[in-house]
């Protein structure tokens, strides 16, 4: 047992981050559970070669995807999110003429810039230049209540200047334009914003933010060019920076749901489009160097579930990082984005634990294992799949990993990274999982690299087998690490100890407290 919980150590990745302009490929719109590219990078070329099909039927943002692509591989992607599809889209292609894009951007320039920062114009009069400023963001909430960031093309500093209710205009276009009037549903499972008289998408967005946006979305729609998907890439990731959802200290989503802050701060939408679109671009400048002396694959995806076969093909690698759970509601923070582009979102087949659905962890786990099959029968024989988990409850993981042995995949290796994002996301819930677990799997009608072993084994036993490791090898360990490792060494025993290990009501937090009673840490 000593030796294979080193052999586990072994996977605790003290993961550096890669600094390199591949991280701008990355950064073209917000999108959940993203891994970082340079571990994704590794296991493509661990467990793949140049011309195979890598499949993942969670594609998400389209990161592996890119990847694979990059590195000579071909690619299918699936995923049930009309949005994730759009983004992994955006991601993946490689847009050889990016003066294309940029000159789009020149001509919404010409037509929206000037009217929308009339919108934004305040009284007062920069001392520099002499001009009315411009409103970046007005703080309509909180103790910081009518403080305005403004701005002046002088190119002098940003100042703050408090804003009284009777200078504050509000203004709006003379011009209507079309926006969602889209009935929010009567039941989120996560709902923080009902209470505060959200009926309506628009509802989110302030008058002056409703009419800057629907002119915005009028003329990239009036372009109809040929790069209108980047635009509305573009478009989409300004809205939620745009809305109510935005505080002086709380970023849109952070906390995965709809939460309306008291500190809520009405942005400039102009200055924020502009941000967005110069991100995209430099998100293609970035692909595209990269790629300029690679042998690249080619990529098909498919805006379909994961439960369906037909939407699979024979794959020589799987890499995919499927919902967790209920800790991510994909389709309810979709919403927003979904409704101004007009895209409908079919949740039937969303794989998640939401009881507003009537799904819980019984219908999750059935409908997870049945993706699961799906990827088994499509996986070439002696080939590998990687599975990506950060879960903090571990009945989740035990549910997937016994599904996997049903099913007759080995247990290849499990590794641990840390999860990719700013400190705020990674740290505002104490115990939320700080690392991503990859367990990789070979399907082979060969025994198992490891030997069946037949003992009594208990939750203690493996924390006291954990920490002894540690000792012996002198590693320093915090809890996270030494959940990690016992969270690995738990799915080692589920594959090759004979006797049967049940744990019930295992999660980080209650882990954290058994191990402060045992051990110091």
């Amino acid at each position: 047992m000593k030796d294979v919980i080193k052999e586990l150590i072994n996977g605790l990745i003290d993961d550096v981050p890669v600094k390199s302009k591949t991280d701008n490929i990355y950064k073209i719109h917000k999108y959940w559970a993203r891994k970082p590219w340079y571990v994704v990078d590794e296991y493509i070329k661990k467990y793949s070669n140049e011309g195979d099909l890598i499949l993942d039927p969670f594609c998400g943002s389209g990161l592996t995807g890119c990847e694979a692509v990059s590195l000579g591989r071909n690619f299918l992607g699936i995923d049930l999110n009309p949005m994730a599809i759009k983004i992994s889209q955006g991601t993946i292609t490689q847009l050889n003429d990016i003066d294309s894009l940029i000159n789009d951007f020149y001509t919404i320039e010409k037509s929206c810039k000037d009217k929308i920062l009339d919108l934004y114009m305040l009284d007062s009069e920069c001392p520099n230049c002499g001009r009315k400023y411009i409103e970046k963001h007005l703080v309509c909430g909180g103790e910081n209540e009518g403080m305005s960031a403004v701005y002046c093309e002088c190119g002098k500093k940003t100042s703050k200047l408090f804003v009284s209710s009777v200078q504050r205009k509000y203004n709006v276009l003379k011009e209507k334009y079309w926006i969602p009037n889209t009935e929010m549903p009567e039941k989120f499972y996560k709902d923080r914003f009902s209470y505060k008289g959200v009926k309506k998408v628009v509802d989110f967005f302030s008058p002056r933010s409703q009419s800057a946006l629907s002119f915005i979305l009028a003329t990239i729609r009036q372009l109809k060019s040929k790069n209108e998907d980047y635009l509305l890439l573009a478009f989409t990731n300004t809205l939620l920076h745009c809305s109510m959802l935005k505080g002086e200290n709380v970023r849109p989503l952070s906390v995965n749901n709809y939460w309306i802050p008291n500190d809520i701060i009405d942005e400039n939408v102009w200055y924020r489009f502009e941000d967005r679109i110069w991100n995209l671009i430099n998100s293609k400048k970035a692909l595209l160097e990269r790629n300029k002396n690679a042998k690249t694959g080619k990529f098909s995806l498919i805006n379909g579930s994961a439960l369906n076969p037909d939407n699979y093909s024979k794959a020589d690698y799987i890499f995919t990082d499927p919902p967790y759970g209920e800790t991510i509601q994909y389709s309810e923070l979709s919403f927003v984005w979904n409704a101004w582009i007009e895209q409908i979102y079919e949740i039937k087949d969303e794989i998640i634990i939401n009881p507003v659905q009537k799904k819980k962890a019984k219908e999750f786990n059935d409908l997870l294992g049945v993706s699961l099959a799906n990827i088994y029968n499509y996986l070439k024989r002696g080939k590998y799949f990687t599975l990506c988990f950060a879960n903090k409850e571990f009945n989740v993981w035990r549910d997937i990993i016994n599904q996997c042995k049903r099913l007759g995949f080995q247990l290849e290796s499990i590794e641990a990274y840390d999860t990719y994002g700013t400190p705020f996301n990674k740290n505002w819930s104490k115990f939320s999982p700080k690392t991503d677990l990859y367990v990789t799997f070979k399907k082979s009608a060969k025994s198992d690299k490891y030997k069946m072993i037949n003992k009594d084994v208990n939750l203690d036993y493996v924390v006291d087998e954990v920490v002894a490791a540690f000792a012996e090898l002198c590693i320093p360990i915090d809890i996270y690490k030494l959940y990690d490792l016992t969270v690995a060494t738990i799915i080692w025993l589920m594959f090759y100890n004979k006797k049967a290990f049940n744990i019930e009501n295992f999660d980080l937090k209650k882990f954290s407290e058994l191990v402060k009673t045992k051990h110091v840490i």
